[in-house]
């Protein structure tokens, strides 16, 4: 019997190997990155579902990450189909954004039972009641140009809290 676990063991390991060398390969030019988190509260009150973006010298890197249940976003950066938690070290603009969706009062097996001009009425009545909620980020947070949110990544990485709290709507 012991003969047959160490021969298990054996295999359990050969291929935990192989398939430890069967992700993606990190490509050229990857830069080294720092653990980071965004907090996205209002008030107290953390917001779910924000996504956040770094925007900055970055080249055709993408970093970014998404709001969870305590408003923190573990913010990643991407290249090639290769990612990486942490962000490189340097100074950011940043977006953050949730746009607030209505409850669709149709189906999707009537949606799909739609015509393209059903479909398109309908899609611009469910866009207007979108636009009617309140946001909870303000629209400013999301323009990659006039976004007020700024983030400094240093060695050894670090994290930023935005709070909505007071910020006008807009």
């Amino acid at each position: 019997m012991k003969r047959v676990q160490i021969l298990c063991l054996a295999a359990f390991v050969s291929l935990s190997l192989v398939f430890v060398g069967c992700g993606k390969k990190k490509p050229d030019g990857f830069p080294d990155v720092q653990p980071f988190t965004v907090k996205v509260v209002d008030g107290s009150k953390p917001i779910e579902g924000a996504l956040v973006r770094f925007n900055g010298d970055v080249g055709s890197l993408a970093i970014s990450g998404k709001t969870d249940s305590s408003g923190v976003a573990v913010i990643s950066t991407g290249l090639k189909g290769y990612s990486a938690k942490g962000v490189p070290v340097g100074d950011y603009r940043v977006q953050v954004e949730k746009e607030p969706l209505a409850e669709h009062w149709k189906t999707p097996e009537e949606q799909s039972q739609m015509s393209k001009p059903e479909k398109d009425k309908y899609l611009d009545e469910w866009l207007a009641k979108c636009a009617e909620l309140p946001r909870e980020v303000p629209k400013v947070w999301n323009s990659y140009d006039d976004t007020p949110l700024k983030a400094t990544v240093s060695a050894g990485g670090g994290e930023v809290t935005f709070d909505v709290e007071g910020k006008a709507e807009n």
